[in-house]
């Protein structure tokens, strides 16, 4: 029996009487095959697609793009897009602890922008974008036409020229990878998936980043163990987050330093290893290093390569593959980063860290 007037308890109805009297907020309840069983008033306001019963992943990926579900169901982080077409945008997020019965909570609530404040954000990066890439391509022509020829320079000039060029392709990467990680902030960065060949694409990044390597008196060297299945992956993220592994191994490390490339495959996965005999990360905690604008405690004033902007994004690339990076570094012994991508994407839907175990 209750207290006071004599009712029995109704803990239940409470409960749903309370979920729908805060309209702000919806609440979702689903179980460990992805279907909807409970959808509070408000939810269901807000996504009116979102009823018990139906499929959450596939009625998801009705509403937004696959990489945005993915951040909310497999990465549990906070994703926001309308809960109904020509809806409002909303915030999602999916609560990390499962019920003692396997059932996950979703909330979603009302965003504190609209949506003429999100287009005026997306105009200002796109304009930010092209106002920087057009000096710095112009700059980057220019200091290449000069090095083609240095023979008529004294050795100082020439040896800015080198620099400036040097300098140029340095900042157009950063000017990229910082608008990589706009996109991603609001859930914008997306994948070109099609059936690729990595153990090409490792072929082609050592080819060349491999005069780069050399030229800082450092050695690259790769190895395929074996035959590697095709994968549904981006050719050209793949690219580029394997070059940022090695440029990061090169430029942080002294001459004489030797960088190894291994792909290989591993309970369900295909790996792909970078690994230098160098001086160590500067952090004690290795995981440090993909901490955007993370310096370590060796980093000085003028190192221009110690953003760590390139790490952040290769993390976020790979885990949209729907994969993850490992490191493992010992000062003074040298540091290896590892990218494991799933050979079947839909395998590595479940949340948490995917790899291997």
């Amino acid at each position: 029996m209750g207290s006071g007037e004599g009712k029995p308890n109704d803990d239940a109805g409470l409960l749903r009487r309370s979920l729908d009297g805060t309209p702000a907020a919806g609440v979702i309840t689903f179980d460990r095959q992805g279907t909807v069983l409970q959808a509070s008033g408000p939810a269901i306001k807000k996504a009116p697609s979102l009823l018990p019963g139906v499929d959450l992943r596939e009625e998801l990926e009705k509403l937004t793009h696959v990489e945005m579900v993915d951040r909310l169901l497999i990465r549990r982080e906070v994703a926001t897009f309308a809960g109904r077409p020509d809806g409002p945008e909303t915030h999602w997020m999916v609560w990390s602890d499962n019920t003692e019965y396997g059932e996950s909570v979703m909330t979603l609530w009302d965003t504190d922008w609209n949506e003429i404040m999100n287009e005026r954000r997306a105009a200002f990066t796109m304009a930010a974008s092209h106002e920087l890439r057009g000096p710095l391509t112009t700059l980057q022509g220019f200091a290449e036409i000069l090095n083609m020829d240095t023979g008529n320079m004294r050795p100082e000039q020439a040896e800015a020229a080198a620099i400036i060029e040097s300098t140029a392709r340095h900042l157009a990467i950063l000017v990229e990878d910082v608008f990589d990680l706009s996109r991603n902030s609001f859930g914008e960065l997306r994948l070109n998936l099609c059936d690729i060949d990595l153990a090409r694409v490792v072929d082609e990044v050592c080819s060349i980043t491999r005069p780069g390597v050399e030229g800082r008196g450092q050695s690259l060297d790769a190895e395929i163990d074996g035959e590697l299945p095709r994968l549904q992956a981006d050719e050209a993220r793949a690219n580029q987050m394997i070059t940022n592994l090695i440029n990061n191994a090169s430029v942080h490390n002294a001459e004489g330093v030797s960088i190894k490339i291994r792909a290989f495959v591993e309970d369900g996965y295909v790996a792909v290893e970078v690994e230098d005999d160098g001086k160590g990360l500067p952090f004690d905690d290795p995981e440090e290093a993909f901490r955007t604008f993370r310096r370590g405690e060796e980093s000085t004033a003028g190192d221009r390569t110690g953003s760590g902007i390139g790490l952040s994004i290769t993390k976020r690339l790979i885990q949209l593959h729907r994969g993850r990076i490992e490191v493992e570094s010992t000062r003074g012994a040298g540091t290896s980063f590892t990218l494991w991508f799933p050979i079947d994407r839909d395998s590595a839907l479940d949340p948490g860290e995917p790899g291997p175990a």
